[in-house]
């Protein structure tokens, strides 16, 4: 997937994009419009009639996975831990029944009982696992993502264009919008 982050002065124009987006057919996967932090230049345009609303989402800054490594953590954290902790609790009880060591035995446990806590074990060591090599990735658009922030910051509008990464980005559209810059992210 390749993404493209679109900077304009007003929400009327990031309309006007989508819609031209639309005639021409471009496959496109998702399109966000994200509001300035300081929403202050353009508060009448963000109260425009819904009855139109051409995006399916439009969000604040720090509510986007892609600028706020916070939610993206979080969100690689819930798919590791889908993982990780039944695997562990696989692996514990493995272990246990491979091994016949009587761990919880000697503090006093139930011997019926050694092999569920060793998978109980398991699965405590992939939840482990799952929270701190989740914590361990780091984004690697830092420099992209503080001069976006900025422009947030300063009033503009973010248009965040998701289109497959086989699909050609529809320069010509998007030159003849009225756009302070595009910064390509990332492909995936």
């Amino acid at each position: 997937m390749s993404t493209y982050v679109i900077i304009l002065k007003e929400k009327k124009l990031a309309k006007e994009l989508l819609s031209k987006l639309r005639e021409s057919q471009t496959p496109i996967l998702n399109c966000d419009l994200v509001e300035p932090l300081d929403n202050k230049s353009d508060h009448e345009n963000s109260n425009l009639d819904t009855s139109d609303e051409v995006f399916a989402n439009q969000s604040s800054f720090n509510d986007i996975k892609l600028f706020n490594p916070d939610l993206a953590r979080k969100d690689r954290q819930k798919t590791l831990a889908t993982w990780l902790i039944p695997f562990g609790f696989i692996a514990g009880l493995s272990f246990s029944q491979m091994t016949d060591l009587k761990t919880f035995a000697d503090m006093g446990f139930p011997n019926q009982l050694e092999k569920l806590l060793g998978g109980l074990v398991g699965m405590i060591s992939g939840a482990l696992g799952s929270f701190f090599s989740a914590a361990g990735i780091t984004q690697e658009t830092v420099d992209d993502l503080r001069a976006i922030r900025k422009k947030s910051e300063e009033g503009f509008w973010l248009v965040i264009l998701e289109l497959s990464i086989e699909i050609e980005p529809p320069w010509g559209i998007l030159k003849e919008t009225d756009s302070l810059e595009i910064i390509t992210i990332g492909k995936e």
